[in-house]
């Protein structure tokens, strides 16, 4: 099997590396990102090879709200977990609604965070064998269901 590649997004470079240094001792690939508008372009250059992004909120250029939007108007299904200072209930909500799939807050444990990343790989993973995505279309062949803009319909 390839090795799974994850693009981690903070403005901080000891945070990169910090997240990076973990990450590479589970075999992972990294990507790197220090604002959000490297983070999109990133993205759009790899985007059939990245299997989960880790995006920080408050950095510079764009902000990470903004890139988890214009990442799910591509792929409603790529794992994005948000790493963030800001622990405001508001922030976790409005993260949940806009399409996270996780919210740890900093200062964080590492190893919790290579836990977390590694459980969320491994359900999206079994998921993408029975899914299908394309332009806010999610054919679930196990299912027969067909999700529209996130409303299924089925039989």
């Amino acid at each position: 099997m390839d090795k799974l590649t994850v693009l981690v997004v903070d403005d901080e470079l000891r945070m990169r590396k910090l997240i990076k240094d973990f990450l590479i001792k589970k075999e992972y690939d990294i990507l790197e990102a220090s604002d959000g508008e490297e983070a999109l372009d990133i993205y759009r250059e790899n985007k059939n090879k990245i299997n989960l992004i880790l995006l920080d909120v408050m950095m510079p250029k764009l902000d990470g709200w903004s890139v988890l939007r214009q990442v799910r108007q591509e792929d409603v299904l790529l794992p994005i977990i948000m790493l963030t200072a800001r622990a405001e209930e508001q922030d976790e909500l409005f993260g949940f609604e806009l399409g996270v799939d996780e919210y740890i807050t900093k200062p964080f444990s590492p190893k919790i965070l290579v836990a977390r990343v590694e459980a969320i790989l491994k359900r999206t993973r079994a998921k993408k064998v029975i899914l299908n995505s394309c332009d806010g279309i999610i054919m679930n062949n196990e299912a027969r269901t067909v999700t529209v803009d996130r409303k299924t319909c089925g039989t």
